[in-house]
């Protein structure tokens, strides 16, 4: 009997450490998170300091943009909040892990906007990994 209760326990307190590891999904999201953070930062510094009053369409487009990354990043903060942050079965490994994901995510973003003119985006990893985030087809499981 003690021995079944100290299992019992053991499990619960083991549940509620976590895997120690994210999923595929969650490390997607986590990473992507971070690059629509510092997009959205771009494109609303963008809007601020040359758009104000403007009607040129590349300002068009950009507002048009952000409307529809700050959807895309609402739903991937209601999915890792949901899967990682405010979960239960997620323990403080599984949420560090999520942060450095979303660290990663917005510094890959930068490093591809700094990367020397010289250089094509499609030939940096960072610049690959990061705009892979903006297909949206990619997420499938946030709905």
């Amino acid at each position: 009997m003690a021995a079944g209760l100290g299992l019992a326990l053991w499990a619960a307190i083991a549940g509620a450490q976590g895997v120690g590891f994210l999923t595929e999904q969650e490390r997607l999201a986590s990473y992507c998170a971070g690059v629509s953070e510092a997009r959205v930062r771009d494109m609303e510094l963008f809007l601020k300091e040359q758009c104000a009053a403007s009607s040129r369409r590349d300002c068009r487009d950009t507002a048009q943009a952000l409307q529809q990354a700050k959807l895309r990043d609402r739903r991937l903060w209601d999915y890792l909040t949901r899967q990682i942050f405010t979960s239960r079965d997620q323990g403080r490994r599984e949420r560090t892990l999520a942060q450095k994901q979303i660290a990663k995510g917005n510094d890959d973003w930068l490093a591809c906007k700094r990367r020397d003119p010289a250089k094509r985006a499609e030939e940096l990893l960072v610049c690959r990994d990061s705009q892979g985030c903006l297909i949206d087809v990619r997420f499938g499981f946030l709905d």
